[in-house]
This record gives structure tokens, C-alpha cells and sequence, in this order.
């Protein structure tokens, strides 16, 4: 008996065709399976939850009310475009939106006129965040600077940048 007949049949019994579309089906279901377990890398911390501070910066930004970050109150976090949870508001700087102008022999910052409402902030944001080997990480997007971050509120919706990240010493 051989081994594929003439009508082209494994073992006179199975397609060859068909035979080989259900051994490629099953194949590529056991290599999704087994691709999908590993999705869910962990992250390995160190000594939990730690406190932090988070300066982000906002720049050129105009707005009516000054007023807008209500210091104390939870605000929306995404870092890298990943939700990364509530963080409070601990304190807000304004600093004016400086350009450098030469004036004579010497350089001067004034103020952007191409922008006179323009003003750039400092948010200072405050929360849990998990220490791991190579940096802390809120959520589970490490924070670094540099990081694109972006908050949201009832009023707002804004993107800066991290500019520094602060370890608080540990509550007891």
C-alpha cells in the first residue's frame, strides 16, 4: 500500500491538500497560544511602593484662569501613552515664557511677544510609584526625565515633560 495514491490521498483515506490545511491551522493556533502567555511581561520591584514627586513641564501655555490646577485634588496620568493612574496635585510655579534677545553687545530674555499670554508651568505631582533596579516606575510605565506625560482634569487636558523625579522618603 502505498503511501499517496493516485487520486492524491494520504493512506487511501485523507487529502493531501486538506491534510496539510489542518496541520497549518493547528500549528498556528498552538503559536498564538503560546505567543499570548508571555504578553504580560512583570515588572520586578524593590522594596514595594515608595512615595515620589514628579515635576512635569508645560510650556507656552495660555490660559484664563491661573487658577486651574486645584492644588490637593487627583489628576489623571498618562506616561508613554499608557494610563498610569491618579497622581495629586502638590504645587504649580508659573514661570514666564522667556525668549533670548540681543540687545546691543549683550543678551537679554524678555518675554515672547509673539505670545504675551504665554507662560509656562512647573506641575509638581505627587503619588506611589514602585523601585525597581533601573529607575521608579507609577503604574506600570517607568518614569524618567524626558518621559512625555500628560494630565487631565475636569477643565484640562495637557502634554509636557518630565523634568525631574523625586523619592520621597518612606511613610511609616
Amino acid at each position: 500500500m502505498a503511501l499517496i495514491d493516485p487520486q492524491g490521498r494520504l493512506f487511501g483515506k485523507i487529502n493531501v491538500i486538506d491534510a496539510v490545511v489542518v496541520a497549518a491551522v493547528i500549528l498556528a493556533l498552538f503559536a498564538f497560544l503560546l505567543s499570548r502567555g508571555g504578553s504580560q511581561a512583570q515588572i520586578a520591584t524593590q522594596g514595594g511602593d515608595q512615595p515620589v514627586e514628579v515635576d512635569m513641564l508645560i510650556r507656552s501655555l495660555s490660559i484664563g484662569d491661573p487658577n486651574v490646577f486645584p492644588v490637593g485634588k487627583p489628576t489623571s496620568v498618562i506616561i508613554r501613552n499608557q494610563p498610569a493612574g491618579e497622581l495629586t496635585i502638590r504645587r504649580v510655579r508659573v514661570i514666564p515664557h522667556l525668549v533670548p534677545v540681543v540687545v546691543g553687545s549683550e543678551i537679554r530674555n524678555i518675554q515672547d511677544p509673539g505670545d504675551p499670554y504665554g507662560r509656562d508651568y512647573v506641575v509638581t505631582l505627587a503619588g506611589d510609584a514602585s523601585a525597581t533596579g533601573d529607575g521608579l516606575v507609577i503604574g506600570r510605565v517607568k518614569a524618567k526625565i524626558g518621559t512625555p506625560i500628560e494630565i487631565e482634569g475636569f477643565k484640562y487636558i495637557l502634554r509636557g515633560s518630565i523634568v525631574d523625579v523625586r523619592q520621597l522618603e518612606k511613610r511609616s
